[in-house]
């Protein structure tokens, strides 16, 4: 074949460096200046029957028998008892946000009611109860046998990101505008924890100051023993563009179930 053929398509070190520059360079332009500030959105004629999709419950959550049964036993627990026992001191409040078990109310990027929600992994709605300071959480859950990372213990991260989203409730309560965003997450894993059981987690907040909130935690097996353990910084953002003030949805949480306060 003619030598001249190939020309066209033979690239000297100049020019691949020039490309390759180019390249780099869009790349950074699109990362500072477009997706964090939401300028450039990529969509698809596909993207709204996907979010359809995600709304609607999955295939492998419990059916309303076996949920009302396995909620039934978390609040047979010695945990729930106790907080149930003590009405001046505890309320129960829905641990989901919206108020609803129904995924399809469920907004369909919610990563933990959506898609760590169902049989053999969160498999109910967590039972939770408020404490009258408004500063403590009893948080109890079922963890099934598809959230493991070593066959038959828990994931560490799974627990995290329950840590995570059960720390947060005291700073919502009590930062400004009822808002927070996690700062920092610090997890001790003191023991594994075997998937398949009920756990308790217990949070409190520990200091306060100003927008910051130091909130710290710990997992136990029904019988008390401290799996893990956890202290979070939360900061109420001063940009009250960010995030929307949640006062009112504070209020309609604690109105849900009756209690002395």
């Amino acid at each position: 074949m003619d030598s001249s053929v190939y020309t066209k398509y033979v690239f000297s070190m100049p020019m691949l460096a020039t490309w390759a520059a180019c390249c780099i360079a869009f790349g950074v332009s699109i990362s500072l200046l477009g997706v964090d500030q939401g300028w450039i959105k990529f969509n698809s004629s596909s993207s709204k029957s996907q979010d359809d999709n995600n709304a609607k419950p999955t295939d492998n959550s419990l059916d309303e028998k076996e949920y009302e049964q396995m909620t039934n036993t978390l609040l047979n627990s010695n945990a729930a008892k106790e907080c149930l026992e003590s009405p001046d001191e505890w309320k129960r409040v829905p641990y989901f946000w919206p108020i609803s078990r129904d995924s399809t109310r469920m907004p369909p990027t919610a990563f933990v009611p959506g898609t760590l929600h169902g049989s053999e992994k969160l498999s109910v709605e967590p039972v939770a109860f408020l404490n009258r300071d408004r500063k403590q959480f009893v948080v109890i859950v079922h963890l099934g046998k598809k959230v493991c990372g070593h066959q038959g213990i828990v994931h560490g991260g799974v627990q995290a990101t329950l840590f995570d989203e059960i720390t947060a409730r005291p700073a919502f309560w009590n930062l400004p505008r009822n808002i927070a965003l996690t700062a920092t997450l610090k997890v001790n894993y003191r023991r594994p924890v075997l998937a398949d059981q009920i756990l308790v987690f217990r949070t409190q907040l520990a200091n306060i100051e100003g927008r910051k909130a130091t909130v710290t935690a710990k997992l136990e097996d029904v019988n008390g023993n401290v799996l893990s353990d956890a202290e979070a910084l939360y900061i109420s953002p001063s940009n009250e563009k960010l995030l929307p003030d949640r006062s009112s949805e504070i209020e309609k949480i604690e109105s849900v179930y009756p209690g002395n306060f």
